[in-house]
């Protein structure tokens, strides 16, 4: 990836050309120096929405965090890859009251001047369930500050501070249907639960071995792709293979064997593109396999 560096002051912006940097050292820039990678202006957008009328005592309800990108401008997923760095989120909520599930979109692998990392393309919705205490204020109020790297051919930090009141009290009334539709448009990006695996996923040295079962009628797996939710243990940058078998695909995700580092669990998310009567079907799983 190609970066434009510029340094930011009050009076002038100079701007001069760098090489790519690796992942490590482009945070470290962004987070202790005054050196700064910057567009001319903000490629993303982003937008809070809470998904509710108000707030009962003891209920929960959902906040949905809409990240809009201009094209071939991107974002980064949780464990970014070997670069980049990845979406944070501090809220500052009513008291007593608790984040009790973040979750965020699949990401997809995008590889550039032999650079992988794992990144959020066009729209990226996150939605966070907020628990509420069994006695809620009249008047609650919410904030978010939201911090991010987006980047195309050059990269730049990217913040923004959000803000929302919801009336405390007994809220029963009817789904909204804009937000039912900003839902399960969002459900179609999230990782479900993984089921299907057949034994245990297991060590092999330069790559863990994930045994699937496979049926005669089942549908053929064409690839499959695994973005661990650990950073440094997995080599990002080689493929994941897999094997065909009559009764078993194994899929094969490569270690970062020079690191001598033996992973205890494979957790991360599992992508498998598979055929079937109607066309390719992609499946997205959350995988927490204790690894023997």
């Amino acid at each position: 990836m190609k970066l434009s560096l510029l340094l930011l002051s009050p009076i002038n912006l100079l701007t001069q050309e760098e090489p790519v940097i690796s992942a490590r050292l482009l945070s470290i820039f962004l987070l202790f120096s005054p050196l700064m990678y910057a567009a001319n202006k903000a490629m993303v957008s982003v937008e809070v929405i809470p998904l509710a009328q108000g707030v009962s005592p003891g209920e929960s309800f959902e906040v949905a965090v809409i990240f809009s990108m201009e094209r071939d401008w991107h974002t980064y997923w949780q464990n970014p890859g070997e670069a980049g760095m990845p979406t944070s989120f501090q809220w500052k909520l009513p008291e007593n009251f608790q984040i009790t599930n973040q979750r965020e979109p699949t990401p997809v692998r995008h590889v550039d001047q032999g650079i992988t990392t794992f990144i959020h393309e066009d729209e990226a919705i996150y939605l966070f369930n907020i628990q509420a205490p069994d006695e809620v204020a009249d008047s609650n109020r919410f904030t978010v500050d939201i911090n991010w790297l987006e980047c195309k051919d050059l990269c730049q930090p990217g913040s923004s501070t959000h803000h929302f009141v919801l009336a405390g009290g007994e809220f029963r009334g009817s789904k909204n249907v804009e937000w039912t539709s900003l839902v399960q448009r969002a459900e179609l990006n999230f990782p479900g639960t993984f089921s299907g695996v057949m034994g245990q996923a297991i060590f092999r040295g330069e790559h863990i071995e994930l045994s699937l079962k496979r049926y005669p009628w089942s549908n053929k797996l064409l690839s499959a792709d695994f973005f661990p939710f650990d950073e440094m243990i997995y080599h990002s940058g080689k493929s994941v293979q897999i094997k065909r078998g009559l009764f078993r695909d194994r899929i094969l995700i490569p270690l970062q064997i020079d690191l001598n580092i033996t992973p205890e669990v494979l957790h991360g998310v599992l992508v498998r593109n598979s055929t079937s009567p109607g066309g390719t079907i992609i499946t997205n799983s959350i995988i927490h396999q204790q690894l023997p």
